[in-house]
């Protein structure tokens, strides 16, 4: 007797022919002389998942994965194929799939579109904040820009246009109308007036990158990186201290006569015009 239950699952093959639809899986076990709990004993599922699965009752199966392996044991057990029972469980789960998608995309669609919302107005709100900080920036380096001077043909009035803040950078030349209103101009620190009647006249021509430091009398200074073909004029009613990055880059014309350059390419200068007593060189 015992033989015979430990051999049930080949007995049933060779007794029970394969049914022809899964609505036959009671007559086919019953015809191969096995009752639910011989199935029982030979695949140790519970007898509750053997009639749900015997009667297509998926419902009260448990999740797929251990679903299928019920259904394969039966199957073997019972000694039919086991792919047109596996079928119609897939067809089964087809069934449950569209309002299982349904419910996971329509329901979190109010608080996506929310988070969508925020996102996009964070994103924007850090935009224009790059923007200002931006702006400010380019405004904060405007007072040590500096641009290359308009061509000899250009009349002197736009000679003067540059945005760099300088004290000459109103003043067309040496000779200012004495009725000439005084005029505040930027710097790299406090603004200064430039009063009417000034008389020294500096002009710097750019050969090589060059980064000099001007200071107008005792007005604040003013720096800047000048680039080959640059042209700055200045103008002081007392002197100049120029403090000269590359000495060799750059032409100096003080007061109408040419200086040439103040020193070699790569030398640190640093100068006063006119010179003091004290410093001038004796013959």
């Amino acid at each position: 007797m015992m033989k015979g239950k430990n051999n049930l699952p080949e007995e049933a093959k060779t007794n029970a022919p394969p049914p022809e639809s899964v609505e036959d899986l009671k007559a086919v076990r019953e015809r191969g002389g096995l009752s639910l709990r011989d199935v029982f004993k030979t695949t140790r599922v519970s007898l509750v998942n053997l009639a749900a699965v015997e009667n297509s009752d998926f419902a009260r199966l448990p999740p797929p994965i251990y679903a299928r392996a019920f259904i394969r044991k039966y199957a073997r057990a019972v000694g039919i194929d086991e792919k047109p029972l596996l079928e119609n469980y897939e067809r089964y789960l087809e069934g449950l799939r569209p309002p299982c998608e349904e419910t996971a995309v329509r329901k979190p669609w109010p608080e996506k579109g929310r988070r969508y919302q925020f996102l996009c107005l964070s994103l924007a709100a850090v935009i224009v904040a790059g923007i200002l900080v931006y702006a400010l920036f380019l405004y904060d380096q405007s007072g040590t820009a500096v641009l290359p001077a308009p061509s000899a043909e250009s009349p002197p009035a736009q000679e003067k246009t540059e945005p760099v803040s300088a004290p000459s950078a109103l003043a067309p030349s040496a000779q200012a109308a004495p009725s000439s209103p005084p005029v505040a101009v930027e710097t790299t620190g406090p603004p200064a007036v430039i009063t009417a009647g000034e008389k020294r006249h500096l002009i710097i021509e750019v050969r090589e990158t060059t980064w000099v430091r001007i200071t107008a009398d005792r007005n604040p200074p003013y720096q800047a990186l000048l680039k080959p073909g640059d042209r700055i004029e200045r103008t002081a009613s007392d002197y100049f201290q120029l403090d000269i990055g590359n000495a060799g880059g750059i032409n100096l014309t003080f007061e109408g006569k040419s200086l040439g350059s103040p020193g070699k390419s790569g030398q640190v200068v640093h100068m006063r015009l006119p010179e003091k007593d004290a410093e001038k060189k004796t013959p």
